[in-house]
């Protein structure tokens, strides 16, 4: 049966502010309308501001304007609507929240939010004005200055090879908590790098880390889903520099494995598979590639205990997050209930606390449900006894985020969303490592009996010990 826990880490690396709409002195005595949004707050965080109301008897949907102001208030923009809150978006309906993160992060803005009744509109909330948390890092101190060529280009350019080397080796350079060790070198020789950040420092050698049950993130297999990488580099200067007591405890008690690129020639070319056309998320268990060979030596090597892999989605109609767990009929029942908690026991809860919408990959019309092979990162990770998730940052806007025919606002989106995931995933495993053993331990004894695999569908399968198997009776004289 899949557990259900409360994790109680704080998610946010900064100080979170939250504004309440005020009304102005004209209407500061003024009554709510019928059917007005009231109670509107709105909450700053890393790249995105939450968005949570009163909920308005007999609302279908809300949506969600934003409009840039001065430090003044005055608008200096068009009013848009940039979001549209469905009750399919979270499991708490009771408390609405939306994340909209379609800006430039460290600008002001000025929020409303309105329902709507079938395709009437309602009348606006009071509006709520806030200057946006600017890009992490103190730029006086040396290390949190680092930016890269995403962030300083406003999401118009993605992060080049180059540009990814240089910035990581400053990382390594400047903080005692960061060791960058090449795992391996991609067919056209671009290395594989991964972070190695503990607190006060990583371990020494890959049996040492493997002491500290670390997680690991592959950030970008797909050479065209870059999204998650960028995500993966801006938490890799938070890790490393932040003096915030959420990370140096994180830090303390695990460390934590970034691969921001395996597929480096891929990313390259903005190519899905390598420069030999392989998919590498069809190559884990197989290793016929040097990028997935140089990954799963990682894997054997330093043995993380829990992992996420990073892609995009192309359905618009989808959640902005969706989610699978390994799902490969032999991984053991202890990983994939874990994963599935992880996945629904806190994800699904903190998404609806920020307003982010994960949900099952394949849900709102996603067609394909997830496969099953063990090619499959997830898969691999699964029989390798890893609590563990794929991650998908749906492509497009969709009719959800009706803004982000703006390419920047659909690149921060899916960043910033990405960021969020790789946050919780760190905290869920540092409030439940101790079930993360757990299961990993079951599933090591389970292995160790002997046992007959009985298929039962798409989900993991139903093994029993041979002693309590009938095989069907066979003529051999027919």
């Amino acid at each position: 049966m899949r557990r259900q826990r409360t994790t109680l880490l704080a998610v946010s690396t900064l100080l979170t502010i939250t504004l309440t709409a005020a009304p102005t002195p004209a209407n500061a005595h003024r009554a709510a309308q019928p059917h007005q949004v009231t109670n509107l707050t709105v909450r700053q965080a890393d790249g995105y501001a939450t968005l949570a109301w009163q909920p308005v008897d007999g609302a279908t949907d809300y949506q969600i304007e934003r409009t840039a102001v001065d430090t003044d208030g005055t608008p200096t923009g068009a009013p848009t609507i940039v979001g549209v809150w469905r009750p399919n978006r979270q499991i708490n309906q009771e408390a609405p929240t939306f994340a909209d993160a379609g800006f430039n992060p460290g600008d002001t803005f000025q929020w409303r939010v309105r329902a709507r009744t079938g395709t009437t509109e309602q009348p606006y909330s009071d509006p709520v004005a806030a200057t946006t948390t600017a890009p992490w890092g103190n730029p006086d101190n040396p290390g949190e200055n680092l930016r890269t060529l995403w962030e300083t280009t406003h999401a118009a350019q993605y992060t080049t090879d180059t540009d990814e080397y240089a910035y990581t080796a400053a990382i390594d350079a400047l903080s005692d908590r960061v060791r960058v060790v090449e795992l391996g070198r991609t067919i056209q020789n671009r290395p594989i790098n991964m972070l190695v950040i503990g607190h006060p420092t990583p371990p020494a050698t890959p049996a040492a880390v493997a002491a500290t049950t670390p997680v690991a993130i592959n950030c970008n297999v797909h050479g065209n889903e870059p999204g998650d990488r960028e995500a993966c580099l801006i938490m890799a200067r938070q890790l490393a520099f932040s003096t915030d007591p959420r990370i140096t405890d994180l830090l303390a008690h695990t460390t934590v494995l970034i691969v921001p690129t395996i597929n480096g020639d891929g990313r390259a070319a903005n190519t899905r598979g390598n420069s030999t056309g392989q998919d590498l998320n069809r190559d884990y268990s197989l290793i016929r590639q040097p990028e997935t060979a140089a990954y799963i030596k990682m894997v054997r090597d330093y043995r993380p205990v829990a992992g996420y892999d990073g892609h995009e989605f192309g359905n618009s109609r989808a959640g902005d997050l969706p989610m699978l767990p390994p799902r490969h009929q032999n991984v053991a029942q202890p990983i994939f209930d874990q994963s599935q908690d992880m996945i629904e026991g806190h994800m699904y809860a903190k998404g609806a606390d920020a307003g982010w919408w994960p949900c099952p990959y394949g849900c709102e019309g996603g067609g394909n449900v997830g496969l099953s092979e063990e090619t499959i990162l997830r898969n691999t990770l699964g029989l390798k006894n890893v609590t563990n998730s794929l991650l998908e940052l749906r492509s497009s806007g969709g009719q959800t985020r009706p803004d982000e025919g703006n390419t920047a606002n659909n690149r921060r989106r899916k960043t910033y969303s990405a960021l969020w995931t790789f946050h919780q995933f760190l905290d869920y495993h540092r409030s439940n490592l101790d079930d993360i053993l757990d299961a990993r331990t079951k599933a090591i004894e389970f292995q160790h009996v002997p046992v007959v695999p009985l298929l039962t569908g798409d989900g993991p399968c139903v093994q029993q010990p041979f002693d309590q198997v009938t095989l069907p009776h066979v003529d051999v004289g027919a």
